[in-house]
């Protein structure tokens, strides 16, 4: 295989992971979607309470749907336990995101409750895909092995 051929299949895996992750990512952000607006609608809880049952439901939707799908190729560096604790980090940090995009929505524009709430929920996954492809699905940096 020559070296162009090398980088053309590099290219062509990397492009297939990022789509499965974009497909179990959207699958996820529905999820979160449709649990946070169904609790907010029901009055059970206010915006940020909806916002974390979202988030957890979401979460659980998500690794299964990495670990088994977008990195299984991937699954061989390191225990599902550390593949979890890590993308359990990455996901805190960008429901901490998510969150300040929320009470900004709230404090500072005269938007409902539920156009807050689905901006907010839009804004992570790049940042998720990174840190989940170079860290939570690898075992490429070693100083931060859980």
């Amino acid at each position: 295989m020559t070296e162009k051929d090398a980088r053309t299949s590099r290219l062509r895996s990397e492009a297939a992971t990022a789509s499965r992750f974009a497909l179990v990512g959207i699958a996820a952000t529905l999820t979160h979607s449709v649990v946070a607006l169904a609790a907010l609608q029901s009055e059970m809880f206010g915006a940020y309470g909806s916002n974390i049952l979202g988030f957890i439901v979401a979460f659980v939707v998500s690794f299964a749907g990495h670990n088994f799908w977008s990195f299984k190729p991937r699954r061989h560096h390191g225990t599902t336990g550390r593949r979890m604790a890590r993308f359990l980090l990455i996901a805190v940090m960008g429901f901490l995101a998510n969150n300040v995009v929320l009470t900004a929505c709230l404090q500072f524009t005269n938007w409902p409750a539920t156009v807050g709430l689905i901006f907010s929920i839009a804004i992570v996954p790049v940042l998720s895909f990174l840190g989940s492809r170079f860290w939570a699905f690898s075992g490429s940096i070693p100083a931060f092995d859980t």
